[in-house]
């Protein structure tokens, strides 16, 4: 009786162990919910909106072209990682306020974002 008692708590605190692990994933998204809209507009064809939600999912509007992608999104290392469906990720630097996101659309990494390749979101109220 006192193995399979011990077992159930060794298997019990294993679980605890691994829900504190898989909870510590990642940064909190609060910081970053909300409404962003590009500072630019893009190829003429408007203005990009960027909504990200609280429950880890985000949309990507583009004005006049009419375009809407989906994505999943987390924090980490203090910036915004958007997942595509089809497994791209594209990452966003927040400002020191937050109020303004840099997305980098080189689809390679720079510590700084290249000016000319530079999308700058900027949250709306």
């Amino acid at each position: 009786m006192n193995g399979k008692f011990l077992k159930s708590i060794s298997c019990l605190g294993l679980l605890v162990a691994c829900a504190i692990i898989l909870s510590s994933c990642g940064e909190s998204r609060t910081p970053f919910v909300g409404t962003y809209i590009s500072d630019e507009t893009i190829a003429d064809k408007g203005h990009i909106q960027l909504v990200l939600r609280d429950n880890g999912e985000a949309e990507w509007s583009w004005g006049e072209a009419g375009k809407t992608t989906k994505f999943k999104w987390r924090v980490q290392d203090n910036r915004v990682w958007l997942y595509t469906t089809t497994g791209a990720i594209i990452i966003a630097t927040p400002s020191d306020d937050k109020k303004q996101l840099s997305v980098d659309m080189t689809g390679e990494w720079h510590e700084g974002c290249p000016t000319d390749k530079c999308i700058i979101f900027t949250r709306q109220k």
